[in-house]
């Protein structure tokens, strides 16, 4: 329920707006305003570089989106290109709160801590510059990209790793990573396992370096003002920038960009403004009904099928201990349960569907009302309010 609250507590242009909420005995259902322009995973993939005049603007937005989030008194923690969105007029909005709670559940944990008992004493294998850009690349080109950039730490702050305890500037480590892959055309940390990526955020002080250029690649050289940006976000907590402030004041943006004109008529024009031939156009948004799209996301839909199996495993195991603690009719699935049923397949059990569905609709008055607490829209927003009245 975390990205229905961060949701409902926001009004701001620079987070995607949750239009209304449903729910059944089962599901969730979150209806989100539409996003036309598609993510920055994907420009990015087809820019390859950005300008520095592009990455400022850009980098820019993301700082004022992920800021908003903060001020509702969120961390994102998931901050990566495909959680920013580019609307109708090219400007940035950031999705995916999924994560944005105030902790973190304790199978997690567990898995954080299994990953740093594993790659804490393992080498860092070095790679060159240039091998660094070819890895990242051939990874996209074989359509291995999507699956290695999605729940790996290629933007994850050390300390979330460490879990040490952490606040809001893992999300500013998150943008300082973005921010070196938009001007080298790769993230600091990347290699061609998921286990040395690890390895290299853990033990970043001694992998992180300035890309250098010579001959025909010159012009990727980055500026001083943006290498020393990117140090101050990609560092130890404590050295780390920490409010916009301070970011404004620095001379990658000092002179540059005003973060107050963004969104505004004075602001700068984004370097793109997606062409759309209609308000439902899904141009820049790949095609799930296209079995070659479908590839790129193959390893990723089977991983979280496996993931929500042994979700829904640990769930059902903890509610089983949980219904033998309580007293055989006093809990709430008792009181919601229809009366003189047995064995529906769902909410309430497993059983005969054949069966099951009739006894369904054998509720009395309490039983009914009780369900419809748990039924229908739990949340509208106000301009879903002003359509449906036009």
């Amino acid at each position: 329920m975390t990205e229905r609250d961060v949701l409902t507590a926001s009004n701001s242009p620079w987070l995607v707006k949750l239009l209304y909420a449903f729910q059944d005995t089962e599901n969730v259902y979150l209806a989100m305003e539409y996003v036309p322009g598609g993510d920055v995973r994907t420009l990015i993939n087809k820019s390859g570089v950005l300008l520095e005049v592009h990455t400022r603007f850009y980098i820019s937005e993301m700082f004022i989106a992920v800021n908003s989030l903060h001020e509702l008194g969120f961390i994102h923690r998931d901050i990566k290109p495909e959680n920013f969105l580019i609307d109708a007029n090219g400007h940035i909005k950031l999705t995916d709160f999924g994560l944005s709670r105030g902790f973190i559940s304790s199978r997690c944990i567990d898995s954080l801590k299994t990953k740093l008992n594993e790659i804490k004493d393992k080498q860092i294998i070095p790679h060159t510059i240039a091998e660094k850009k070819t890895i990242y690349q051939t990874m996209r080109q074989n359509k291995r990209w999507a699956f290695s950039l999605v729940g790996s730490p290629d933007y994850m702050a050390p300390e979330i790793l460490e879990n040490n305890g952490y606040d809001y500037l893992v999300d500013y480590w998150s943008l300082g990573c973005i921010l070196f892959e938009f001007l080298s055309g790769y993230p600091p940390f990347t290699a061609p396992t998921m286990d040395e990526i690890w390895v290299n955020v853990y033990k970043w002080k001694e992998v992180l370096e300035r890309p250098v250029y010579s001959g025909e690649d010159e012009e990727f050289n980055l500026s001083d003002e943006s290498w020393d940006l990117i140090t101050k976000l990609i560092t130890d907590r404590s050295k780390r920038i920490s409010s916009l402030n301070q970011l404004q004041a620095h001379p990658f943006f000092m002179n540059h960009i005003k973060f107050s004109d963004l969104r505004t008529e004075r602001g700068d024009i984004p370097p793109f403004i997606p062409k759309l031939e209609s308000d439902i156009d899904t141009t820049y948004f790949d095609d799930f009904n296209n079995p070659q799209d479908l590839l790129m996301y193959k390893d990723i839909l089977e991983k979280h099928e496996k993931d929500c199996k042994k979700i829904k495993k640990e769930i059902l195991k903890d509610n089983t201990t949980n219904i033998v603690k309580e007293d055989n009719k006093s809990g709430l699935l008792n009181k919601l349960k229809p009366k003189n049923v047995n064995g529906i397949k769902g909410l309430f059990g497993i059983g005969d569907n054949k069966k099951s569905k009739p006894a369904l609709q054998v509720l009395n008055q309490e039983d009914d009302e009780l369900r419809k607490e748990f039924i229908g829209f739990t949340y509208k927003h106000k301009d879903f309010y002003n359509q449906q009245n036009k």
